[in-house]
């Protein structure tokens, strides 16, 4: 498989590849799975949209046309055209969402030998249109795909190239980089994201990139009037991004024909190893959906907006990352109607255990439990989620997001926190873990040292005009933490002050 990029304060994940929810009841990777994968054998695993059991599949790209929707992504298989060769290829699968009938999941381009793409190929991004004479064949493709690939075995100096097809299915490559990382020595050039902006072949091809002096990723725009040859032009804008990291990767961006925003998902980072008994895990633990108007995408004036985080506290997987958005063929948000934006997010398909330890954990996210599911967001979901305090015998957890029922019982709803940062709600509250049961909130993205469940939203620091809100502290009962209104925590220990909710 592809290195990975380290560094930057973890992995930035499977970048070939630079690279649940709210409460189990509402898990839409479950809700929304049956009607895509019905009941026949020779499916997904449990829990999946598309993927292969003991194989790793991640980084989709997803384009709907009518009711059928068209996965590409970046899985292990042979080389067909170099059987030795097992490591990323680009797999396809189409699933009709009236009928359940799939096509594939199958193989559809990999390495050339003795090419520029000879080790590794990944990232796939595909795009609709009417590509005229491209590989200089005088034939017209209706499909092109943008991937990343290396002739490096060691990883690194990635470049952005493009194949053609008519179906999707078989494809023909362009022969050389359509765009060339300036990273000699790092990971190059990478999640490309193409846009069509005619209908026709005029693309808009959006990157990541890290030129020296290396300081982090920069995300790129560059147009190009036939899909093959580009023109750098500027670089996105950072304001409003908050992600808990100095050098934010992203997975993918579409726009939204409706309300004329740029819809984008950033990855977090990684766990520190430190925190998972040295095991460094692959996959980031969570990513957010961001959205900016059309015209702010470069300028940056208004920034990014914070609209939702995908995590192990929202999941209850370990890994969370490398997400694609649903579109159509065209590089826009896809329209049911509803307004709702799906998302299929690459996660490690083993539910964690309440009482694994954070090794035990890290050990459930191996690269072969791979698969991708399906969240969403949409306007007109809640802002609010509820933090609640769950208990089981002697101890206790708080969260907003997954839990298993089973286990714990609901001992209290203690108010009401935001998704996102609102006006005067803007301190981030996580969800940690020390050793295999105790578990903690606190203020400290990195949960002071200790192993990062992920985000349960964010309260209020200090009182709001014209806002009832209720203070909220820590409190520690020998090896147990739980949350309190009171400011004596019940007779226990108070260890801190945590900031203001909204009550119940």
């Amino acid at each position: 498989m592809h290195p990975f990029k380290i560094g930057h304060g973890g992995v930035a994940s499977a970048r070939i590849s630079r690279s649940v929810l709210h409460g189990l009841a509402t898990l839409v990777w479950f809700g929304l799975l049956l009607y895509l994968i019905g009941c026949g054998s020779g499916g997904p695993p449990p829990g999946a949209v598309v993927g292969r059991t003991g194989r790793w599949d991640y980084t989709p790209s997803v384009i709907q046309t009518g009711h059928v929707q068209q996965f590409w992504w970046c899985g292990e298989a042979s080389n067909p055209a170099k059987p030795s060769q097992d490591t990323d290829t680009i797999v396809y699968e189409s699933i009709d969402l009236v009928s359940g009938q799939r096509v594939g999941p199958k193989v559809v381009l990999a390495e050339t030998p003795g090419a520029w793409d000879s080790a590794f190929t990944c990232n796939p991004k595909v795009i609709q249109g009417k590509f005229s004479n491209p590989l200089g064949d005088g034939q017209t493709y209706t499909y092109a795909l943008y991937y990343v690939g290396t002739p490096n075995v060691g990883g690194g100096d990635n470049s952005i190239g493009v194949a053609f097809s008519d179906d999707g299915i078989t494809w023909k490559k362009y022969p050389s980089p359509v765009i060339s990382g300036s990273n000699l020595y790092g990971y190059g050039a990478a999640q490309p994201v193409p846009y069509n902006s005619d209908g026709q072949q005029a693309i808009t091809l959006f990157y990541e990139d890290e030129p020296p002096p290396y300081s982090g990723d920069q995300h790129w725009q560059a147009t190009s009037s036939d899909g093959v040859h580009f023109a750098t032009g500027g670089m996105l804008t950072t304001n409003g991004l908050n992600l808990v990291t100095h050098h934010p990767t992203w997975a993918d961006m579409a726009y939204n024909t409706v309300d004329g925003y740029w819809y984008a998902l950033y990855n977090l980072g990684s766990r520190a190893t430190v925190t998972t008994g040295g095991i460094l895990e692959y996959g980031q633990y969570g990513f957010q959906l961001y959205r900016i108007p059309n015209n702010d995408l470069l300028i940056g004036k208004t920034g990014w907006q914070e609209l939702k985080t995908f995590d192990t506290n929202f999941t209850g997987y370990e890994s969370n990352f490398l997400p694609g958005l649903l579109q159509d063929g065209y590089g826009n948000v896809y329209q049911d109607g509803s307004g709702t934006v799906q998302i299929f997010p690459s996660f490690s398909n083993v539910q964690v255990a309440w009482d694994e330890s954070p090794t035990s954990a890290a050990e459930n996210a191996p690269l072969t439990s791979w698969d991708i599911g399906l969240v969403s967001w949409s306007p007109n979901d809640t802002t609010l989620y509820e933090l609640n305090l769950y208990s089981h015998g002697t101890s206790h957890r708080v969260t907003t997001g997954s839990i298993d029922k089973t286990v714990f019982t609901l001992e209290k709803t203690l108010g009401r926190v935001y998704s996102a940062p609102q006006a005067g709600a803007t301190v981030a509250l996580y969800g940690c873990k020390s050793g295999n049961t105790d578990a903690f909130v606190s203020l400290d993205s990195a949960c002071e040292g200790q192993y990062v469940v992920g985000l349960n939203g964010y309260i209020y620091g200090q009182p709001t005009a014209g806002v009832a809100v209720e203070a909220i502290y820590r409190c520690s009962a020998n090896n147990d933490h739980f949350v309190s209104s009171d400011p004596g925590c019940e007779g226990s220990h108070t260890d801190e002050f945590l900031g203001y909710v909204l009550p119940q």
